[in-house]
């Protein structure tokens, strides 16, 4: 299992979206995923994440099976240990 988070634009610490299996990853996107505020710890704020951010996940997470959380930031999303 592998953690995903957005990273907040105002503190850059990440928020916790959900845990994801890597064999999620390995399986067809869905366009069922709409734009959702996240209600962000750091700042009181809410983050806008899109099936954009989540196909990003997947995709690091398809490159790096290993990962214990994906950190994804705007437009890109790293593999994290």
């Amino acid at each position: 299992m592998a953690m995903v988070q957005l990273k907040c634009p105002e503190t850059g610490e990440p928020v916790n979206i959900g845990d994801v299996s890597p064999d999620v990853a390995f399986l067809p996107m869905t366009a069922d995923m709409r734009l959702q505020g996240i209600p962000c710890p750091h700042c009181g704020e809410d983050h806008r994440w899109s099936s954009g951010h989540f196909a990003l996940a997947m995709e690091a997470l398809r490159n790096s099976p290993e990962a214990s959380r994906v950190l994804v930031d705007g437009g890109s999303a790293t593999a994290l240990s």
